[in-house]
């Protein structure tokens, strides 16, 4: 089978993009044929298609300039994006599209270009931003809930990247594609990795019939659990205001006999190194990842997600469980869909550090209590969440929605 892969990176920059391309390279491994398509960046994959990839565009810093009004344009419509991507599908034809994170730097506009030339197209939904033009959408108690205010509200509030700009773009926009029916009407299958955002997207108007929860999954064979531990508590993933690492750090204060150790990088860093500048038991260990990050998690007695928005889902999660560690986190959005509290870990409310302390002292200090979830933990990463089965379901879904459009043609 020939498949479309469409993301506005192609490169590791987050979780949607390290699904994207993990899938892309089993798909490959299986016979089938991956036809990339993203913006044009300076940090991208080499592929052979880059030729067909639309201009970069500017997103990170809101300007008020030529280049700011020519992403603000792009966010709304790229005629640009459509017309590569319609070049792509007449050199490549593909049997089915599968589309990521494609807003701001591509457009729905390509989903037109599918739609003219009736691919089937699946769509995994990653974040919240078909039914919010809020991304992150605060847990409750952890801040205000951006996510049905309307243009004017959305703008006055600040809530993307605290600009009036960035924040009028994203409210005008999400109203414009979310009216029109950009996504809705376009894509013959909605992959949700939770039942949580399925349910979000139900309630936002999707049908029912469109929408299917197919959950992350990750490859248990590949990574060697390890159930003893170095004594430490870990956070691993991006330092950024709404991950809810300073809880990490405020949990530490009040445990100082116990080593915790943050892993990752991102724009909160400065600002946590300032909040830890005294906090002796905390050390932060910069960026990892592959086998040096997997064997700073075997080390672990548990490991912590602290988030303070509604995760959709937390392949993290998954990660830790398959490497035989427990996992303390927020009990937000689709994280009990991962995390079966007193099973596999624990669940806590993301704002009470009370909760926080008290269920790592649970675990640095009960051993028989510790093992039990970790080795439970383990048995769900080999059973109900390893990757064969998020792999079966998604080839289901691109054969569902070849059948689907085939019918409604």
């Amino acid at each position: 089978m020939k498949i479309l892969q469409a993301n506005k990176f192609y490169f590791l920059r987050g979780g949607a993009e390290r699904y994207m391309l993990e899938l892309s390279a089993w798909l490959s491994s299986q016979g089938h044929e991956v036809v990339p398509f993203a913006m044009r960046h300076p940090d991208n994959l080499e592929t052979l298609y880059a030729e067909f990839f639309p201009s970069f565009v500017q997103t990170d810093r809101p300007r008020l300039d030529l280049e700011g009004l020519r992403t603000f344009g792009r966010m709304f419509y790229s005629l640009e994006a459509r017309a590569c991507l319609s070049r792509l599908l007449d050199a490549t034809r593909p049997e089915v599209a599968h589309i990521h994170n494609i807003y701001t730097q591509l457009s729905p506009s390509i989903l037109d270009a599918l739609a003219r030339r009736r691919v089937p197209t699946v769509m995994t939904v990653h974040d919240h931003h078909l039914v919010s033009s809020q991304y992150n959408v605060c847990a409750d108690g952890c801040g205000p809930d951006f996510s049905r205010l309307g243009i004017v509200r959305g703008t006055l509030a600040r809530p993307h990247k605290h600009s009036y700009a960035a924040s009028f773009a994203q409210a005008a926009t999400f109203a414009f594609h979310y009216n029109r029916g950009s996504y809705r009407n376009r894509v013959d299958l909605f992959l949700t990795p939770s039942e949580y955002m399925r349910r979000r997207l139900l309630s936002a108007g999707f049908p029912e019939d469109k929408v299917r929860t197919v959950r992350f999954g990750v490859d248990a064979d590949v990574l060697q659990p390890r159930f003893d531990h170095d004594g430490y508590v870990l956070y691993f993933g991006r330092l950024s205001e709404e991950k809810g690492v300073e809880t990490v750090i405020r949990a530490a204060k009040q445990l100082p006999e116990i080593p915790f150790k943050i892993v990752g990088s991102g724009p909160w860093e400065p600002a946590l190194h300032a909040i830890a500048h005294e906090v002796k038991n905390v050390e932060f260990m910069g960026f990892r990842s592959g086998e040096a990050l997997w064997d700073m998690v075997r080390g672990a007695l548990c490991v912590l997600i602290p988030s303070r928005v509604q995760e959709n889902f937390s392949l993290a999660a998954l990660e830790s469980m398959a490497l035989g560690k427990p996992v303390i986190s927020s009990n937000v959005g689709g994280m009990a869909e991962a995390v079966e509290d007193r099973v596999t870990g624990l669940l806590v409310p993301p704002n009470d550090l009370h909760a926080w302390v008290e269920s790592i002292m649970r675990l640095a200090y009960d051993e028989d209590a510790r093992l039990n979830l970790a080795r439970a933990a383990r048995l769900a990463a080999e059973t109900t969440f390893h990757i064969r089965h998020h792999h079966a379901a998604v080839m289901r879904a691109y054969e569902d929605a070849i059948v689907r459009a085939s019918t409604n043609r």
